[in-house]
């Protein structure tokens, strides 16, 4: 009967928080609404132009996810068979389109693809930036990893008698595969395809630099309307159509995955490689990690004159180009930004795994589809109005954008908790709070950690929101900076910067890894 009363106020809790965690996070957006709402801007609808940045948004985000899928099936299957050194990197490249900063991204494939880049240099002119192919090779390059991880993952959950029915009914591996593995991990599938999809629909930083203004997705339109002649209507417009979309996709995939196989805990198939696979496995493996090493090496390596120097480094903390730039003010601002709304976004995720209902599945999630720059408008508007500082705001919307990841990190650790040890806790005479500090807290603070820094890595590269913002000069942020000394023309030091920033994301990240490691150990 308790149980059955503390589940009762448990979900009124998630739904009552979950209404008002959404009702706060839209009320930013609220103000524009109010002051720039045109209802006859519905009629972009027919707009030719609008229905070509639409279409393009969809058909370049269906491509890139279809892409990616194929990309990372032979990785996939590579990790789901195999632990070396190999499918190691393979399934830690799952970190990499949330850690590696937009900006270090497209100056690797300048870098790389450029008339005076790597591979001009050795011959070879692929003609890539500025098109379609950059965009959706950026895209794979980023969003591969994600299927990749998930399909593995879900492969070695499948149990072991599965495999051994398929063998007694004289299967051989390509059926087993199509007829009996690929139903049990499709849920798996969609969600990753969900999630890159949603990626690609909403990209704006591989877009605005690497497609040229040939191409323009919704995310980029949204930029544009609210930078360029500051039309709120016609961004508001964009913004909705955006979110409606992903809103949609979100419904209907969720309603497809609903699980009804139970897992085992995961574990290598016991199956060999085929060459195809290895050599497949290791070319993806180099494409991934072959940009992000030319992506570091800015910070010790002259590209165009082809000469090891620090020299642009060491320039980065020179008092002159400070004054212009604010390089070390934006790495400190960056570094207490991130540490503030991480916390506060793993502790709202947490929470909201922990009070799951369904408006979690159908709101929550759906979040990751509000438009970065309609929010980075949205707080700067407010600070117009109300003057509330520009650090609140930032911190604001990162905890926006962040909340609904933590909340997809954490929910497979949180869901999986044994709630009988919970139960042992309260025979025993425990209180909710005893219980969950001394029998759940240390069980998955090692989760909760990790997803922590997860989040703080993301929060730290982010570049949508404050670009929007506009605070370069009243609160610089190092993504921001980083662009500006590009655009500037400060190459060589924007490459230097830009690998300095990935590395101290990278090394955030795996020192937190480690100490999570040995707190699991003990």
């Amino acid at each position: 009967m308790k149980n059955g009363k503390g589940s009762c106020i448990k979900k009124t809790l998630g739904y009552t928080g979950g209404t008002l965690l959404i009702i706060i996070a839209f009320a930013p957006m609220i103000f524009l609404i109010r002051d720039f709402f045109k209802p006859e801007d519905f009629l972009l609808i027919k707009d030719p132009k609008f229905m070509r940045v639409l279409w393009f948004s969809f058909y370049q985000a269906l491509l890139s996810s279809v892409l990616s899928f194929v990309v990372a099936i032979f990785p996939a299957l590579y990790c789901a068979k195999n632990s070396n050194a190999i499918s190691t990197l393979l399934e830690n490249a799952i970190f990499i389109p949330f850690f590696f900063p937009p900006v270090s991204m497209v100056i690797a494939f300048s870098t790389i693809f450029s008339s005076a880049g790597i591979l001009a240099k050795i011959g070879f002119t692929p003609n890539v930036l500025y098109t379609l192919k950059a965009i959706l090779i950026a895209h794979v390059f980023y969003n591969s990893p994600i299927f990749v991880k998930y399909i593995s993952h879900s492969l070695m959950t499948i149990q072991a008698e599965v495999f051994d029915a398929s063998r007694l009914e004289g299967m051989n591996r390509i059926k087993t595969l199509l007829k009996i593995e690929f139903p049990l991990i499709l849920p798996s599938i969609l969600k990753a395809f969900f999630l890159v999809f949603t990626y690609s629909f909403m990209s704006f930083a591989v877009v605005l630099n690497l497609g040229g203004i040939r191409y323009s997705t919704i995310e980029v339109s949204i930029a544009n309307a609210l930078r360029g002649n500051f039309n709120f209507s016609q961004a508001l417009f964009y913004a909705l159509v955006q979110f409606a979309i992903l809103f949609v996709i979100n419904f209907i995939l969720s309603n497809l995955l609903k699980e009804s196989y139970e897992m085992a805990p995961p574990q290598k198939l016991k199956a060999k490689s085929s060459p195809v696979e290895k050599m497949i496995a290791w070319l993806y493996g180099l494409f991934e990690y072959a940009i992000i090493i030319i992506g570091l090496s800015g910070i010790c390596f002259n590209h165009h004159e082809a000469t090891f120097t620090l020299k642009h480094l060491f320039n980065l903390f020179s008092d002159e180009l400070n004054r212009k730039f604010k390089i070390i003010a934006s790495i400190i601002n960056s570094v207490n930004v991130a540490l503030i709304a991480s916390t506060i976004a793993t502790l709202i995720g947490y929470w909201l795994a922990d009070l799951k209902t369904k408006l979690t599945d159908f709101f929550i999630l759906p979040l990751l589809g509000v438009s970065g720059a309609f929010i980075g408008m949205s707080l700067l508007y407010t600070n117009i109005l109300y003057n509330v500082p520009f650090e609140l705001l930032i911190c604001f919307g990162f905890i926006f954008i962040s909340v609904p990841l933590a909340y997809s990190f954490l929910y497979q650790s949180v869901k999986g908790f044994k709630h009988e040890l919970l139960e042992a806790a309260f025979i025993d005479g425990a209180n909710h709070f005893k219980a969950f500090l001394y029998v759940k807290f240390p069980i998955l603070i090692p989760a909760i950690l990790a997803v922590f820094f997860q989040v703080f890595a993301i929060i730290y590269g982010e570049f949508t929101i404050s670009y929007t913002m506009q605070i370069r000069d009243f609160f610089p942020l190092a993504s921001v900076v980083n662009y500006s000394l590009s655009a500037h023309r400060y190459y060589l030091e924007s490459q230097a910067f830009a690998s300095l920033n990935t590395i101290i994301v990278f090394a955030t990240f795996f020192s937190a890894s480690l100490f999570t490691k040995k707190l699991t150990k003990n």
